[in-house]
């Protein structure tokens, strides 16, 4: 075998797919190959064998040079469950989607067996899992990097929590509870005498802490705010959001900006992508929704005039579209807690924390 040039097959289980994995291989390659002169001399080996065993440190690594193991290991060691095993058992592509949200990702609802710090759940419960489906395989797997980098690390009441996610043919997966009640746009239509109010301040304390912790979220509205059993809003969805300090470094990666009927004046005319000052805005859309069962504006039609009123600051919603506040203090603060977070100017509007603070300590 040593004299036809046949070399040892890879053990994959010692020398996987990586980046670390694939220089070790090439550089044994080298040393096994038949003529002498394409042999690396002991110099070049002890400084490849070096560079592996004690790479340069460094606050971000470069997307591109990382491949789906060495991902999906970045999330181990960040304590984020694994389920590759698990859906690798489960035929996804046989299941009809719970929902797939048009180009940007598709969802399933199946049963899981969730991993706590004591071992698996007795009883599995209903997960959704999520596959970004927008873009070329390599764009999906960066956004779907981009969003479990940005969603793991947060912990609040109310924030969608991430149970883990697993990693399928070249491909990431998102895993999180399924919340029955759906957005908080459907919970409101569907019980007798919601709590607006309460609603609407564990949703600004929501975007608090995403602020708080340095992500802007980008896109709230009330299809990202869903309500679990017990009445707690739960935003969710980090596909176009902006996280301070990545570790993993994205070049060249396009930020969403929202969606229209919810985006600030500056994002809608182009001038900035998202902010902390455009999800204030945008919250406040949201609380409209709640408390209008409609979406911003209602059936109005959105286009070219319009949207030169938005961003001229000449239009917002109107007081007297079928609205619920209660004529009382809370009503008639929130409404002015509304208008300043619609101001034209981002650097006049009143922050996350101003919004949560004020609704917290408002007196019915």
């Amino acid at each position: 075998m040593v004299m036809e040039g046949k070399h040892p097959e890879r053990p994959m289980d010692i020398i996987p797919e990586t980046k670390a994995g694939n220089l070790l291989w090439d550089l044994l390659s080298a040393c096994w190959s038949y003529d002498p002169k394409e042999r690396p001399s002991a110099k070049e080996v002890n400084g490849v064998i070096n560079a592996l065993a004690y790479p340069q440190t460094s606050s971000s690594t470069k997307f591109r040079e990382l491949g789906i193991e060495d991902i999906a290991a970045r999330f181990r060691q960040k304590n984020v469950a694994d389920y590759t095993n698990e859906l690798g058992q489960i035929n996804l592509r046989g299941l009809e989607p719970y929902l797939h949200n048009g180009a940007s990702a598709t969802l399933y609802k199946i049963e899981l067996s969730i991993k706590w710090e004591e071992g698996y759940a007795r009883y599995p419960q209903q997960v959704i899992v999520k596959y970004i489906d927008r873009g070329t395989p390599d764009k999906q797997l960066k956004r779907a990097t981009r969003e479990l980098e940005t969603w793991a690390p947060c912990n609040h009441r109310n924030i969608l929590t991430l149970l883990g996610f697993a990693a399928l043919n070249g491909r990431l997966a998102m895993i999180s509870s399924w919340m029955k009640n759906g957005p908080v746009t459907d919970y409101v239509k569907s019980q007798r005498n919601p709590d607006y109010y309460d609603l609407c301040t564990q949703l600004s304390s929501a975007i608090k802490y995403l602020h708080s912790i340095g992500i802007v979220h980008g896109d709230i509205k009330g299809d990202n705010a869903l309500v679990s059993d017990r009445g707690v809003v739960k935003v969710m969805d980090f596909g176009v959001s902006i996280r301070e300090k990545m570790v993993i470094e994205y070049t060249q990666t396009a930020t969403g900006r929202g969606t229209e009927r919810w985006q600030a004046p500056e994002i809608l005319s182009g001038k900035t992508d998202s902010t902390k000052e455009g999800d204030v805005y945008a919250m406040a859309m949201t609380m409209i929704e709640i408390y209008t069962h409609d979406r911003p504006y209602g059936n109005m039609h959105i286009g070219h005039n319009e949207r030169s009123q938005i961003i001229a600051g000449t239009l917002r919603p109107l007081k007297n579209h079928p609205l619920r506040l209660p004529h009382d203090k809370r009503g008639k603060s929130l409404w002015s807690i509304w208008g300043l977070c619609w101001v034209g100017d981002p650097a006049g509007r009143v922050t996350s924390d101003d919004v949560y603070e004020w609704l917290s300590n408002i007196e019915p």
